[in-house]
């Protein structure tokens, strides 16, 4: 499941980001900002730990990984 775009639009959301129409000028405040930096930023690290989290529990079986 992909999480990331609604994890990344929320987190949007919570910042105040503001959308604009086509012609239309939108300032974005000081939280908006900080939203767009740490979705860039941030949230893609902590999904990328959780997921190394993830993998690191899981092992092959003995019978995948002998050399034929």
């Amino acid at each position: 499941m992909a999480a990331g775009p609604y994890l990344y639009s929320a987190a949007l959301a919570l910042g105040g980001y503001a959308a604009a129409r086509a012609g239309e000028d939108v300032t974005q405040t000081g939280g908006a900002h900080t939203a767009i930096l740490l979705g860039f930023t941030l949230l893609p690290a902590l999904l990328m730990a959780a997921a190394l989290a993830v993998q690191s529990r899981y092992s092959l079986d003995a019978r995948f990984t002998a050399p034929r």
